[in-house]
């Protein structure tokens, strides 16, 4: 789940944060009926993310410890043309050379649409417009149209 949502109490703790470093640290956790009961845990993986523009940024250094830390960004226009241009160049060769040409022009087109929605503040997820996450998703699920032709 997120690791920035958690609400921060009066002592700067974050109580399903600790739980998790609880858990992290020592693979166990005590039944609360019977606290002299201690259940072991085996076979768990955590995932975990964070919300790069919302919520708290920084990450509690005894659950971090436990984690390997990676990052990604957007890819950049050269990034996205290497990507989806030799793919939709090749599935254009069964179409006339008028319609072949074209392939420059639809992926410069596809990537200025993308730029253009990015970097434009109305489409900038919200509170209100939470569900305005563009990103490579949408360009793929553009080319995959394409290919669909």
């Amino acid at each position: 789940d997120d690791l920035n949502m958690p609400y921060v109490d009066l002592y700067f703790t974050q109580q399903p944060i600790m739980l998790l470093c609880q858990i992290l640290s020592y693979w166990m956790v005590y039944d609360r009926e019977c606290l002299a009961e201690r259940k072991d845990l085996v076979d768990i993986q955590f995932v975990s993310c964070m919300n790069p523009k919302a919520g708290s940024f920084m990450v509690n250094m005894r659950l971090q410890r436990h984690h390997t830390i990676l990052t990604t960004f957007t890819p950049t226009a050269d990034m996205i043309s290497g990507i989806y241009n030799p793919i939709l160049a090749h599935h254009l060769k069964s179409f006339d050379t008028g319609i072949q040409k074209q392939c420059d022009s639809i992926m410069n087109a596809t990537i200025d649409a993308l730029q253009t929605i990015l970097n434009n503040p109305a489409f900038l997820p919200s509170a209100k417009k939470f569900h305005y996450q563009f990103n490579l998703r949408d360009i793929a699920n553009i080319f995959q149209g394409l290919l669909n032709t």
